[in-house]
């Protein structure tokens, strides 16, 4: 209770805003991710196939190509429908975090920490900006590492068995996170019970396998998806990538403390989680050219773990060890500086603040626009929407649209790339004849234009002069 209370009264601001403003990125209604996330939780709650009416009237590829891992949706899409948006979709992320930070304390109770101390340790994950990268970057279930925390703690305790079924719960949360809690599992204390986990994960792999080849991830591009060296310092100026510098200090309970052989195992698999993390090119700061080659670079190159687009999310499963570690080496000594590392956290108040954009508008840009359309229109042409923008708006109004989960310059390939092409000309002002009846012969009835921010508003003319005056604000009959 007391590293939760420490969690929400970092979050003080955001506690105030749960029914208004979204707890994630700073542009949501512009970033693919969220944008997705936020579609398949609608989508999933459809009665017919959602993704059939998305690049009408060719249809999307199967869900399950772009979202490998869309368990969450389909077990929480309900609740969250039934709360409302942003509230639903606050809660689910507050909850996440919140279990982040319980398991460490179950974590630090398995491993023998006093009551204190174990809190203190959670507080130290509330208090590190790093373990708030997945709500700051739109994404959902993989911001979830407390289902391998707990495995780690049954291990801890003895419980191979529940372990294994830990482990491969998190393994189905998000593939790569699970093979590595199973790797710090083996480093701690090897035992036959993680052999569930592979028993938990097999099917899901199994039925995965064959979209794999067709999958949109990416070998993670330099600079970009991996932890910073100033992040590692607790230093670099996007707060969502900073580990807390206090968790370093978890390397002394390799020395100090009643729990040392326990510490350095944990010590050890954090560090190989933080190499991991920090990518296949170190770099200092985000957005710098490569430092240096990462002595494990040929990791990134087996086949399976080439897919591993977001190494970064591995340091938040190392943060929770060092915290751990770093309490640990606290353990014999007096209340005090348990005290005292809760105070530190306090100390972080505004950088966790900071951390993500409890200002952006839980209502999206073009609202209005989509609820007339719901009442009016067969099928939507969204000019401004070059990859999933428009998808929030189908949320609203349920229409299919001629967007989908790929970039409408880079289409699947069952659909008319020409005609994408010739939309995207008539977003820029340059007259396309015979789009408009093409366009309708298809199904569409109304192209809408949507403000969505600078550089994002698409050029009108030729839209007016082929189409003559909008119908309502923003939105053309054909």
């Amino acid at each position: 209770m007391t590293a939760c209370a420490v969690a929400l009264g970092l979050l003080t601001r955001a506690l105030q805003q749960m029914d208004t403003a979204i707890w994630g990125p700073s542009d949501p209604w512009n970033n693919g991710d969220f944008l997705g996330a936020h579609w398949l939780f609608w989508a999933v709650q459809q009665p017919e196939d959602a993704a059939a009416a998305l690049f009408w009237p060719w249809g999307e590829v199967d869900a399950w190509t772009a979202f490998p891992n869309p368990f969450d949706a389909w077990v929480l899409s309900g609740l969250t429908a039934q709360l409302g948006f942003p509230l639903g979709w606050n809660l689910m992320m507050l909850a996440h975090h919140l279990l982040n930070v319980v398991a460490t304390v179950v974590l630090a109770r398995a491993v023998g920490l006093r009551t204190l101390h174990s809190a203190a340790a959670g507080a130290l994950i509330a208090a590190t900006p790093l373990m708030l990268h997945e709500h700051a970057m739109g994404h959902t279930l993989t911001a979830a590492v407390w289902p391998g925390l707990l495995g780690l703690a049954a291990l801890t305790a003895g419980r191979g068995i529940l372990a294994g079924f830990w482990i491969g719960l998190q393994g189905l949360a998000y593939l790569y996170t699970g093979l590595m809690v199973g790797l710090v599992a083996l480093i701690l204390k090897p035992r036959r019970g993680l052999l569930l986990a592979v028993l938990i994960v097999a099917p899901y792999l199994w039925y995965l396998s064959p979209q794999l080849e067709a999958a949109s991830a990416v070998a993670p591009p330099d600079g970009f998806t991996g932890l910073p060296i100033d992040g590692l310092l607790g230093t670099a100026q996007q707060f969502h990538v900073r580990l807390f510098p206090v968790l370093l200090l978890g390397l002394s309970a390799t020395v100090f403390g009643s729990h040392r052989p326990w510490a350095r195992r944990a010590v050890l698999a954090a560090s190989l989680l933080l190499i991991v993390a920090l990518g296949p090119s170190w770099i200092l700061h985000r957005g710098d050219a490569a430092w240096a080659s990462s002595p494990i670079r040929l990791l990134f190159s087996i086949p399976g773990l080439d897919r591993m687009h977001h190494p970064i999310r591995l340091a938040m499963l190392a943060a929770p060890l060092l915290a751990v570690a770093t309490v640990a080496a606290l353990n014999q000594r007096r209340a005090v500086w348990a005290l005292g590392a809760l105070a530190l956290c306090g100390a972080q108040w505004r950088v966790i603040d900071n951390t993500t954009a409890w200002s952006a508008s839980g209502e999206m840009p073009g609202t209005e626009t989509a609820e007339w359309l719901e009442e009016n229109a067969t099928a939507v042409v969204d000019l401004g929407s070059s990859h999933m923008q428009s998808l929030s708006l189908q949320t609203i109004h349920g229409k299919p649209v001629l967007a989908g989960l790929h970039p409408r310059a880079n289409p699947p390939p069952h659909v008319d790339r020409a005609l994408l092409q010739r939309v995207d000309a008539w977003a820029r002002g340059q007259s396309q004849s015979g789009l408009p009846e093409r366009l309708k012969q298809l199904g569409y009835s109304h192209v809408v234009l949507i403000d969505r921010g600078p550089g994002r508003t698409p050029d009108p003319s030729a839209i007016e002069a082929q189409l003559g005056p909008p119908v309502r604000l923003g939105i053309y009959a054909l």
